[in-house]
């Protein structure tokens, strides 16, 4: 199907899950921008088991040249009322970036509802409390990806899983990651500690330092907010207390997404 108007009623749709949050939400719908995203998307769905369910794709005619020649096959399996060819026009009015790779794919959200029993026993997660940067997200589900992590909890107000920037950020990590989203972080903390897994606050000072911590038996650090950290009474929830130490001369933190990168790679490789 070639949809050449922006008042088309599923471009309109297409558009408002890309900017508006509560519609994404009320939807159950998210967007994914860019070739690589689009395509594991649709591998995933189509070859994978079908983690990520894809309702639509939309792109512009050229998109699969050269390298991928092979890919129309693939997309034929989702069927032809999942398939839309789009005008540059609506591929560029749609997408934020400024260079538009001219592909998009509607998809179902991916997060799980949080419960003890959606825990894995002895598992390590990561808990991130009020995180607001999207790029430090997308960052962090990749590095849990890579690090072999159990899951990701979003607790607090922190900022849209499905912001376009996290997803881009995020690049096909999200399906192979745990991801929770519990705005109460008494809950995140009560939850953890009736599954038997210690909780460890991520703090600048006076925690633990991480290369000593044991996470053999499995844990959930807590990241905090770019700019305050972690509230005190939330580390006050938490059983431990970690931290990084910092050896140079004008340094006492770490970018959110930098401090996490540490903490994934000591809870990952203690076992080792």
């Amino acid at each position: 199907m070639v949809i050449t108007s922006k008042d088309n009623p599923r471009i309109k749709q297409l558009a408002k899950l890309y900017s508006n949050r509560r519609y994404r939400r009320e939807n159950g719908l998210f967007v994914i921008e860019g070739i690589r995203g689009c395509v594991d998307a649709v591998l995933d769905d189509v070859e994978n088991g079908g983690i990520i369910s894809v309702e639509g794709v939309y792109y512009v005619e050229g998109t699969f040249d050269n390298e991928l020649e092979w890919f129309p096959e693939k997309l034929e399996k989702l069927g032809e009322n999942k398939i839309f060819v789009i005008t540059r026009e609506i591929a560029d009015k749609i997408s934020d970036t400024d260079s538009c790779q001219g592909i998009f794919v509607a998809a179902k959200c991916m997060d799980k509802p949080f419960s003890e029993e959606a825990l894995k026993a002895g598992g390590k997660y990561l808990i991130l409390d009020d995180l607001q940067d999207p790029g430090n997200l997308g960052t962090m589900i990749r590095t849990c990806d890579a690090m072999g992590l159990d899951g990701i909890v979003l607790a607090g107000n922190c900022v849209d899983l499905y912001n376009p920037k996290t997803v881009r950020s995020a690049v096909g990590s999200m399906p192979r990651v745990d991801i929770f989203v519990e705005k109460d972080f008494e809950r995140v903390a009560e939850t953890f500690a009736l599954k038997g897994i210690p909780t460890a606050a991520a703090v600048i000072e006076g925690g633990m330092n991480v290369m000593k911590y044991d996470f053999s038996k499995g844990c959930a650090v807590v990241i905090g907010n770019e700019g305050r950290g972690i509230p005190k009474a939330h580390v006050e929830m938490c059983r431990d207390k970690v931290s990084i130490a910092m050896k140079g001369r004008h340094i006492d933190s770490l970018n959110a997404a930098a401090a996490a990168t540490i903490f994934l790679w000591e809870m990952s490789g203690r076992e080792e």
